[in-house]
């Protein structure tokens, strides 16, 4: 799903844009936040914008709960699923039990962390877009 979201930009570094966002409606109750100048975030210009300009910026929303799940329990189970491999391994070579569910654990545990930067590299690339200046 998709969100447009109002800024004001306060430096263009290359393609990248430094905006300044106001509260999203989520948490304009809240009073956590210092002020509107709290949230600043980086998008990707598209449309040449200069300093000092009101825009619209367009941002991809993520799936927290899917994120939360990638980040702590898949390598939880990556790891508990490698210390029963390694031991399963133990009764086809002879190798110590504790070896072998080491040694599987920190493999699986390795596999889930690639894993896991993969995909946080390849989110990175959706960052938000500047799509349109207001007036």
């Amino acid at each position: 799903m998709e969100k447009l979201i109002e800024g004001v930009v306060l430096e263009i570094n290359q393609q990248i844009a430094t905006v300044k966002i106001s509260r999203h409606s989520e948490c304009s109750n809240c009073g956590a936040c210092p002020g509107d100048n709290a949230i600043i975030l980086e998008a990707v210009d598209t449309i040449g914008s200069k300093a000092g300009q009101r825009v619209l910026i367009q941002s991809k929303e993520t799936n927290m709960l899917l994120a939360a799940f990638l980040v702590y329990i898949f390598p939880l189970l990556a790891v508990g699923l490698g210390i029963a491999g390694g031991y399963y391994m133990t009764s086809l070579i002879t190798v110590s039990p504790t070896l072998s569910m080491t040694l599987g654990g920190v493999i699986f545990g390795l596999a889930a962390i690639v894993i896991i930067k993969r995909l946080d590299l390849s989110l990175q690339s959706e960052k938000p877009m500047i799509i349109k200046t207001i007036k």
